[in-house]
């Protein structure tokens, strides 16, 4: 799931955030690595991928104006996939230093991100969601009773998850 971050808090951000242009084949994210920046793309185009299971699975293609590297950055948990610049680009990137920054000098614009960064979370733990139900369920299935209690326990995680963030 792609989330373009809104032009208005996009203008509002990026005088808090570094600029760095990357090439085609770049690698910006090294999955495991411990970093906690988080990048907008401002051009180019970016696959997230992971190849620990020995083949190169790709998990998204990025574009200009979407987010990645939000987990590490609101959790400070290692990278869950790496990210590969497909083309010539640039991005905008923020860090702990520089958020802190926003936080003090601008706090609404620093509450407005992280409420966006919580529904890009979100958006994409849904997503995730109907994966893993497709996956153990398929389509258009009757779900037979030993799996009844999975899809029971997947519906109110998300149930609990969506009263979560609805309270922040």
């Amino acid at each position: 799931m792609n989330v373009t971050i809104p032009r208005e808090l996009a203008a509002r951000i990026v005088w808090f955030c570094s600029r760095k242009n990357v090439q085609t084949g770049d690698n910006v994210i090294d999955k495991n690595s411990t970093d906690r920046d988080i990048y907008i793309i401002s051009r180019g185009q970016f696959r997230v991928h992971d190849d620990s299971a020995g083949e190169d699975f790709v998990l998204a293609i990025l574009r200009r104006g979407d987010i990645f590297g939000e987990m590490s950055f609101l959790d400070g948990s290692t990278r869950s996939a790496s990210v590969t610049a497909t083309c010539n680009g640039s991005l905008l990137i923020m860090g702990e230093e520089e958020f802190s920054n926003m936080l003090e000098k601008e706090p609404e614009v620093a509450v407005q991100f992280l409420r966006f960064l919580s529904g890009v979370v979100s958006g994409r733990l849904r997503v995730a969601n109907d994966a893993l139900l497709q996956v153990a369920f398929g389509e258009g299935e009757t779900i037979n009773q030993e799996y009844a209690h999975l899809k029971e326990a997947i519906a109110e995680m998300h149930a609990a998850v969506r009263m979560e963030l609805e309270e922040t």
